[in-house]
């Protein structure tokens, strides 16, 4: 378990800035919501898939022509049992043509969004709480993301119920937002959100780019609801 090495680590300090990039986004959002009394200030979030992967990677369509057709008609089948959940990238797959086996068999994300009916509310609440004693997060994504579909999910956009016969709406639109599950449409209201959108650069050259923090430094300091 790595929440208690990272209490450890963060004990030493008044206030953190968490950084999160890809799959280790949504590992942080786990452990802020699990942990009590957290003094993480900041939390970025760099090209990760916060709401979630539908499909296959766009990187790997160009290496297996048939991925595509496969990924919209029948990985679903494979993804939600309990082999499928095994692989921690398909622990935050969400289809949401079949979304109530996604609840069912999802072994990671329906807890981390607030989204199961059997938990208890009180619980549902202290995990809400804990994300909302965040005064800031930046998500971070682009265009030519080409590992994370949809690109959206970076910043909780997402495909509608219709999955790919619809369309991708941007956060505000999305249920998460909407039902405000774990405290994305609080923190958002009272101005903590910030989306910072790069294009022309891959899921890889994000973790890279060296300039990036530099910029998102200016970016943090302006309008919190501005797109750069």
């Amino acid at each position: 378990d790595i929440l208690p090495r990272v209490k450890k680590i963060a004990a030493q300090y008044d206030k953190v800035i968490a950084v999160g990039y890809s799959q280790g986004g949504l590992i942080w959002r786990g452990m802020l919501e699990e942990w009590d009394e957290h003094n993480v200030e900041m939390f970025i979030s760099l090209a990760s898939p916060q709401a979630g992967v539908y499909g296959a990677p766009p990187l790997a369509e160009n290496f297996i022509p048939f991925l595509d057709w496969y990924s919209k008609t029948t990985i679903y089948k494979i993804i939600y049992t309990s082999l499928g959940q095994s692989f921690a990238l398909f622990n935050y797959y969400f289809d949401p043509t079949h979304y109530d086996l996604y609840l069912e068999k999802s072994a990671f994300f329906p807890a981390l969004n607030n989204e199961l009916a059997d938990v208890e509310e009180a619980e549902k609440l202290r995990k809400k709480n804990n994300f909302l004693k965040l005064k800031k997060l930046v998500l971070i994504g682009g265009n030519s993301e080409d590992v994370i579909d949809p690109w959206q999910s970076t910043m909780f956009g997402y495909y509608t119920e219709e999955g790919f016969d619809g369309e991708v709406v941007p956060m505000e639109e999305t249920m998460l937002y909407k039902e405000d599950l774990f405290g994305l449409r609080t923190l958002d209201e009272r101005g903590g959100v910030v989306r910072c959108r790069y294009d022309n650069i891959t899921h890889l050259q994000f973790r890279d780019y060296k300039g990036m923090l530099r910029t998102l430094h200016l970016t943090c300091h302006s309008r919190s609801t501005s797109n750069h």
